[in-house]
């Protein structure tokens, strides 16, 4: 039977946390699932790791290295290698509970049924204690609604199908390694629906080093990526007060990224919006130069 899911971890330097989310695939009650490791040009001993896996697993694991361009990178490249329904994107350092894939399996027919993008569960630091919010309810919403109208907060656990990835992907430029993930989120939130269950499946631990804590400094020495992350936010689909924020912020990063006021403008492809606004993104700017920039 071919498994309907891949669980994807890009990777880097974490030769230490990979055997604990190993355990965890370990523990699923449903074991139909195959696991695609992307290293992003680690110097530890990540494959050797991996490959000790392969003889215990019950599952099938397929590792890829390639050289080092950032999580988004890496999956890019995962987008155009799998080839199961759904992919699962597992950092190397959280863990899955043990019916986190059985519960893909049990609402693969209200998915398909309802062309939704995919599932969303919820992220916990423990198997009861949620990060964030809940969702409002059990049930079919859009991610804008979900983040915006409903106001929840924190990191979940979604479930994409893979077809639409595939349609996706991050931008990448030069001497840039990170892109905020919501560049494709959003563009996906804005073409479909999604389906949200209030069941913790996917359990996180916050590394000092982890991408999640290494804060705005990484964002504002990747100026090209938040550029087009917030370009995606001027869309008239978001509501005002994000798309006033994404002005901002787009304007902050063009100045990061040394453009000149008439440029930023004719970039973004929302003058009216971004005009009016630029005093404010000035002003993150400056402060935001002062604080963080070495």
């Amino acid at each position: 039977m071919t498994p309907l899911v891949t669980v994807v971890t890009p990777t880097y330097n974490r030769e230490e946390y990979l055997p604990s989310l190993f355990e965890s695939l370990k523990l699923q009650s449903n074991h139909n699932f195959d696991w695609l490791i992307i290293d992003d040009g680690s110097t530890d001993n990540t494959e050797s790791v991996v490959n000790s896996f392969k003889d215990d697993a019950p599952f099938p694991i397929e590792y890829i290295k390639k050289e080092n361009g950032g999580k988004h990178t890496a999956l890019n490249l995962a987008f155009k290698t799998v080839n199961a329904r759904y992919t699962f994107i597992v950092d190397s350092d959280d863990t899955l509970t043990a019916d986190a894939i059985q519960l893909i399996y049990d609402n693969d027919q209200t998915i398909m049924e309802n062309n939704l993008a995919g599932v969303a569960f919820l992220r916990g630091y423990t198997e009861t204690n949620v990060i964030g919010t809940a969702f409002p309810d059990n049930g079919i919403f859009n991610d804008l609604d979900i983040r915006f109208r409903y106001k929840a907060i924190g990191d979940k656990a979604e479930v994409y199908r893979t077809d639409i990835l595939k349609k996706h992907s991050f931008p990448v430029f030069e001497n840039e390694r990170f892109q905020g993930e919501n560049y494709v989120w959003w563009q996906i939130a804005m073409e479909y629906d999604m389906l949200y269950v209030n069941s913790i499946v996917y359990i996180t631990e916050y590394l000092p080093d982890g991408l999640s804590k290494s804060g705005r400094k990484l964002r504002i020495n990747c100026p090209f990526g938040g550029m087009e992350n917030s370009r995606i936010g001027l869309n008239k689909k978001f509501p005002l007060k994000q798309r006033i924020k994404c002005a901002w912020l787009y304007i902050c990063y063009g100045l990061f990224a040394k453009k000149s006021f008439c440029k930023i403008i004719k970039s973004s492809d929302s003058p009216a919006l971004i005009i009016p606004n630029l005093p404010f993104g000035f002003m993150l700017y400056f402060y935001w130069g002062k604080k963080y920039k070495d």
